[in-house]
């Protein structure tokens, strides 16, 4: 199900206020309001953004907004005039550079203004209530949302049935993307904390995005990684004591690998080493020493003899898995940092049938 007209303007307008300074959002909108010939507020959003442009550095891009503010007749001529010499000459002075301060939709920003009217165009609106379960861990539901208005809440469910919440999301932020990249079930319960407006995207249109455009599905990618990595750090003893900076450490430069039924895992001591954690799936671990079945949450790798499997250890996935990689450095960090850590790792190796 596809936006209709009036339901497209609206998104646009909510992604314009959540994200001011993206052209693709600007653009467009402007384009949308100028065919419903309403010109004064047209004018108006070209104005502002000129001027944002221009306060944020981006002298080529209000140029080009001062000149759509002409077109559309603003009657402010003299600013115009004068914001179009200014313009001119701090892009004489200054070349546009790219301003990190600018807050944009990240997943469209190497598309093209139509090539992400076209993603857009495939959401659909939803209102939640306050206390809503927009998804619940566990679940197979597969569905991306962004937010436009309101705030939820990510709670994971611990050992023992209690909910930890791990992070507050607000407009502009997205959530679902695990289950539709990975064809996973929910990890995490998403829970509004007031009246929330979502724009939902099915996993259908994900995909396409991911793979029509390398760059927008590389950093979906990496969101995606990261945030599983993260939530690993709340489920796992050995991390679930660390501060909230160390996880997150973590999960930022962490590597996640995946790998189809049947594949084989090189076992290797040479660098670059690593601690290994299954995230999803189970692979089969042969050796001299017996045969094991590690699945979600085993841990093993180079990094430490705490963690070493036996040398004629041979992995072969059984079922489609995400491995984790944490660096050495990383591991050894936490190793000498934190007393819960080593112990849990200690213990781990104390358990081994090898």
């Amino acid at each position: 199900m596809s936006l209709k007209e009036d339901e497209l303007l609206r998104s646009y307008g909510l992604l314009h206020r959540v994200f001011p300074e993206d052209l693709h959002i600007a653009r467009p909108l402007i384009q949308m309001v100028q065919q419903q010939e309403r010109w004064p507020l047209a004018r108006e959003l070209a104005m502002a953004m000129a001027r944002r442009m221009l306060a944020t550095g981006q002298a080529s891009h209000a140029i080009g907004f001062l000149a759509l503010c002409k077109q559309l007749n603003h009657p402010d001529t003299t600013e115009i005039e004068s914001l179009t010499n200014m313009a001119r000459f701090t892009l004489s002075a200054y070349p546009d550079t790219d301003n990190s301060e600018c807050r944009v939709f990240a997943l469209i920003e190497q598309l093209s203004d139509s090539e992400a009217l076209d993603f857009i165009k495939q959401g659909n609106l939803k209102r939640k209530a306050a206390g809503c379960n927009v998804v619940k861990q566990g679940d197979s539901s597969k569905t991306f949302y962004l937010i436009l208005e309101g705030q939820v809440d990510v709670q994971i469910e611990l050992e023992g049935g209690q909910s930890q919440s791990v992070k507050v999301l607000k407009p502009g932020d997205f959530f679902g993307e695990f289950a539709c990249i990975y064809n996973l079930r929910r990890s995490a319960s998403v829970v509004t904390l007031e009246s929330t407006l979502l724009l939902e995207f099915s996993d259908q249109a994900l995909s396409m995005l991911i793979q029509h455009f390398p760059i927008a599905g590389d950093y979906m990618l990496r969101t995606v990684q990261t945030r599983m990595v993260h939530a690993m750090t709340y489920s796992m003893p050995a991390f679930a004591k660390l501060p909230e900076q160390d996880k997150l450490w973590a999960a930022e430069e962490s590597v996640v690998d995946e790998y189809r039924p049947g594949e084989a895992i090189k076992v290797s001591s040479e660098s670059p080493k690593t601690c290994q954690i299954i995230l999803s799936g189970a692979v089969e671990c042969s050796s001299s020493e017996g045969n094991q079945l590690l699945t979600s949450g085993a841990m093993f790798g180079n990094a430490s003899p705490f963690i070493q499997l036996p040398g004629d250890a041979e992995l072969k996935v059984r079922e489609h898995l995400l491995l984790c990689k944490l660096p050495e450095g990383i591991f050894h960090s936490f190793m000498n940092a934190y007393g819960s850590f080593e112990q849990q790792i200690k213990q781990l190796s104390s358990t081994r049938p090898y």
